[in-house]
């Protein structure tokens, strides 16, 4: 069983949705399994390191001004301290698996900047954490305590409300993590584009915002809003760098097809290591992508693909064959994301015929825009005449079929093999 849309790489095995779900129930109750032994074995020796936090958190000379208001709520902060150290422990484990779940369904591109934020991230909060208990979280117990001193207070500190507070902000870094994190997947994935980025803005804003307020305790306090109001800028700083921008290819506009369909065409300058005639530009509103050898070289189409999903294109065009030498698996990658593949055959067309051909580059020029779909038969005609016109040369000669004649000097070839009697008389009719 295979899903007859998303996108399908040569590399990706066609399995049942099932079994994708199967593999995601396994390695998410492995790392349940995991941060519950974990929780029990660091529960047997959690007094010793919660004595260490406190003894480093203590703003105080002396542990005398710490206060248990409720015995009963240390056992919570025992218990959550055991978790949050189980998931710490387990979140390489819990990247790696991730990465290796969505592995095969990545183009080159997303896997690269997959691992890099991965590493990254998981580093920059490991160190982030390890600052703000071990400096920040302290500094600002002591000058709170400095304050109270300095008016006079006898302070009684609460060891439950000081250590809440730092799982607070702890518990806020590791919310905004994971949403950010799945932001970032989400846009190098494609998924998060100009069009639908405000949609994307209110989900992702609105699910963490609601997560942490609910979470917290306190709920409407002065520290809850200053930590949903930090993660809220950084949710918006990861989804505005995960919106997709047109860098590698010239964006090809909307074209709009006798139906009425939104097309996106895009030519493919696929040169055939150097033997094919070169398209140095595309068609007004058509985007251009350049390649040495799609037939051979598995990376260049692993990066077609990546345009395709990404820029959401609709008709590739490609300039060296007429696509048939490509692989039968790239050919159901691009028709997985509902993209028509064709080819211009310039091989064909070209034969021996140098590339600085004057009269061959009037023909490449004709024939780029000789294309059946989407265009109408009206901007074909018009096309193909307006080059004629721009041509040095006056006379052509109709190819109605896929081989192409010798070339002759003096004459044009154009081909009309999708063209009706009617089409090629108004194209006629047209020359001087």
């Amino acid at each position: 069983m295979t899903s007859g849309k998303g996108l399908q790489l040569e590399r990706d095995a066609s399995l049942p949705v099932q079994a994708h779900f199967d593999a995601l129930t396994q390695k998410a109750t492995l790392g349940f399994v995991l941060i519950a032994i974990l929780t029990f074995a660091f529960i047997s020796k959690i007094d010793l390191l919660l004595e260490a936090i406190m003894s480093h958190l203590n703003p105080c000379d002396d542990v005398s001004c710490l206060t248990l208001y409720e015995p009963a709520s240390w056992s919570v902060v025992r218990w959550l301290t055991a978790v949050f150290l189980s998931i710490l422990l387990i979140l390489p484990f819990v990247l790696h698996s991730m990465y290796t779940f969505a592995r095969p369904g990545l183009t080159q591109s997303e896997k690269n900047m997959l691992k890099r934020w991965m590493v990254a991230s998981a580093i920059l909060g490991y160190v982030s954490l390890f600052i703000l208990f071990y400096f920040l979280i302290p500094l600002l117990y002591l000058f709170g305590d400095g304050i109270h001193q300095q008016i006079g207070l006898s302070t009684q500190y609460d060891a439950v409300s000081l250590f809440t507070f730092a799982l607070s902000i702890f518990w806020a870094i590791l919310i905004t993590y994971i949403i950010s994190f799945a932001t970032v997947t989400a846009g190098s994935l494609g998924l998060i584009t100009d069009n639908n980025q405000d949609w994307w803005r209110t989900r992702v804003l609105g699910i963490g915002g609601v997560i942490l307020l609910l979470s917290l305790p306190g709920r409407w306090n002065g520290t809850n809003i200053v930590l949903l109001s930090l993660m809220i800028m950084f949710l918006e700083f990861s989804i505005r760098k995960s919106v997709r921008e047109s860098k590698e290819v010239m964006s090809p506009k909307a074209l709009f097809d006798h139906e009425g369909r939104r097309r996106f065409v895009t030519y493919v300058d696929c040169s055939c290591q150097g033997v094919s005639f070169p398209i140095d530009t595309s068609p007004a509103n058509t985007g251009l992508l350049k390649y040495e050898s799609l037939c051979d070289n598995i990376d260049e189409r692993e990066h077609l693909i990546d345009a395709i999903a990404r820029y959401r294109l609709t008709d590739v065009i490609i300039g060296g064959c007429n696509s048939s030498p490509l692989p039968s698996n790239f050919k159901k990658s691009v028709e997985s994301v509902n993209c028509r593949l064709r080819g211009l055959n310039f091989l064909e067309m070209q034969g021996a015929t140098p590339s600085n051909n004057e009269q061959l580059r009037d023909e490449i020029q004709i024939h780029l825009e000789n294309v059946t779909d989407p265009w109408t038969s009206s901007q074909r005609i018009d096309a193909c005449s307006n080059r004629m016109k721009d041509s040095s040369v006056r006379k052509f000669i109709p190819v109605e079929s896929s081989i192409w004649p010798e070339m002759q000097d003096g004459v044009l070839r154009i081909s009309v093999k999708n063209w009706t009697d009617d089409e090629l008389a108004t194209f006629r009719a047209m020359q001087p």
